[in-house]
């Protein structure tokens, strides 16, 4: 098959660019043509563009978000010269683009909804249109947004992200990044891996830390993300030298391996997120609230810990739990990476991803 794939990000490492990437690096070695555009000028402007042409994916730039005629133009000859059969967008506004560069093709699109942030504008019209073919849902929450903005149910696929299982795995030692930051081997460590933005939950988390650490003297915190840290500078103060803000890490399955216990503590937005599927393939112990797709996963008491969202006092409590008893974070672990195994291999997301296009084109 030959798909073209099209994402506004500006890069390949970050965000949901990440999966993108797996999923076309993945179609490229079960032997399918695939082409990545992304936003920009030029390629060499496309951060990580190397990672994906090594493994024989094809990088092309386009400036996407000015939707101008000429982008739209370039986009359209590249599809009907390339004799491209499907085209898969990644966010709304590649949506847009290709829609409207494609019109009166009959060149199909498949559409990645990786929130449960409603469609707004134009795209509710774009996804119900005979255009779209298929949608790609990443968690069952998902879907039940797009049903409800009216969608039909039956153009709407869940496929769950997937996880590098070679590179994130149980073998992995955060000894490196505890020597790096300071913190004692024997001490705990609770960490989050999240931009530093309101809608991931920092106050929530640092609030549930900073109760945590009262019955838990020497319990340290872990940040991994890019942003500023000034953002939550009074939420941190209580912590003091006991938390430590990492900025963005391209080593991040070492600082997951250096965590304890690893938490989400989103409060809106999310599909499922990618640091809990990351942390249970390496049998890490997980908290998260209980927002959009993340119960799928985190399956209270069984594969992790589930706490109201906006509610610190459950999650310092889950916390407590879980460092206070050893065999019990073993296990819930143990259990999460047995889950990840199954349902978030990047071949297994291929195959069935693979499957949706020969339907679409049938």
């Amino acid at each position: 098959m030959r798909i073209l794939h099209v994402a506004t990000h500006g890069a390949v490492t970050r965000g949901g660019a990440v999966q993108m990437a797996r999923l076309v690096a993945a179609l490229a070695t079960r032997g399918h043509k695939v082409k990545a555009v992304f936003n920009g000028e030029r390629v060499k402007d496309v951060e990580g563009a190397s990672i994906l042409e090594e493994r024989g994916v094809e990088v092309t730039a386009l400036p996407l978000e000015s939707l101008g005629l000429g982008p739209m133009l370039a986009l359209r000859r590249i599809v009907l010269k390339e004799g491209f059969q499907l085209v898969h967008t990644h966010r709304d506004l590649a949506l847009r683009f290709a829609f409207l560069s494609l019109w009166g093709t009959g060149i199909s699109l498949v559409a990645q909804r990786g929130t449960t942030y409603r469609p707004k504008g134009m795209v509710p019209f774009i996804l119900r249109s005979k255009a779209v073919a298929r949608v790609v849902a990443v968690a069952h929450a998902v879907k039940k947004v797009l049903v409800e903005e009216g969608i039909p149910e039956e153009k709407v696929v869940v496929v769950y992200g997937s996880v590098d299982t070679a590179r994130f795995h149980p073998d992995v030692r955060g000894e490196k990044i505890k020597e790096e930051l300071v913190i004692p081997f024997s001490f705990p460590v609770v960490g989050m891996v999240a931009a530093l933005v309101g809608k991931k939950g920092y106050p929530l988390f640092l609030e549930a830390c900073r109760m945590a650490s009262e019955k838990l003297k020497a319990l340290h915190v872990l940040m991994v993300g890019r942003g500023k840290p000034s953002k939550f500078s009074k939420d941190v103060a209580p912590l003091g030298n006991m938390a430590h803000f990492t900025g963005h890490r391209d080593d991040v399955e070492m600082c997951i391996a250096a965590m304890d216990v690893v938490v989400c503590a989103s409060t809106k937005g999310e599909g499922l997120t990618g640091s809990l599927r990351e942390a249970m393939a390496m049998a890490r112990p997980v908290v998260s609230t209980e927002v959009s797709g993340n119960p799928e996963a985190v399956i209270h008491g069984k594969t992790g810990l589930l706490v109201p969202v906006g509610d610190g006092a459950a999650m310092a409590t889950a916390l407590i739990s879980l460092l206070s008893n050893p065999l019990l974070a073993r296990k819930l672990g143990s259990n999460g990476r047995r889950l990840a195994l199954k349902i978030f291999p990047d071949n297994r997301r291929a195959q069935i991803v693979e499957t949706l296009y020969r339907e679409v084109m049938a």
